[in-house]
């Protein structure tokens, strides 16, 4: 399970919008202000991911919640979103050439490209039908309650 914390935003009438923001490897290393690739990570990093969960359960805006996903549903956005335009465009080409031997190679590239606009377009069709349940809420993180111990400390002195 991929877990991540993310916190509710607004409420809707089935559920809830969250927000995420992306952990990077580069912003726990103590060279990343000087570093190349700490200074791109940082830079072409997306700042915040928003998206819609349908929970019935009653959550506030502000709040924190941990939420996850699994191994087997990340595979299968990353074969549908990667492999599935590239097979749909090699197996496209090969059979074009195959039916119609004659055809000249400019017409092939048109094609591998109309081919491949197919397949990603396939590919944003099926993930509309998968990430209804995609993202599970697995657990409402506790409210932690901030006090400030030094005037609790001070006024103690006082009286």
């Amino acid at each position: 399970m991929i877990e991540q914390v993310a916190t509710v935003r607004k409420l809707g009438s089935d559920g809830v919008w969250l927000e995420t923001t992306p952990v990077t490897t580069c912003n726990s290393c103590a060279a990343s202000d000087d570093c190349g690739t700490g200074i791109v990570a940082k830079t072409f990093t997306p700042k915040r991911s928003q998206f819609f969960l349908v929970t019935d359960i009653a959550l506030l805006p502000g709040q924190m919640v941990r939420i996850g996903t699994t191994e087997q549903r990340l595979l299968l956005a990353a074969f549908s979103l990667y492999l599935l335009p590239l097979v749909l465009m090699l197996s496209g080409v090969v059979a074009l050439s195959w039916w119609f031997p004659a055809l000249a190679e400019w017409w092939l590239i048109g094609a591998a490209f109309g081919l491949l606009w197919a397949g990603y377009h396939l590919a944003a069709k099926l993930s509309k039908g998968l990430e209804r349940n995609a993202v599970l809420l697995l657990e409402v993180l506790p409210e932690l309650a901030v006090t400030n111990q030094q005037a609790e400390v001070t006024a103690a002195k006082i009286t």
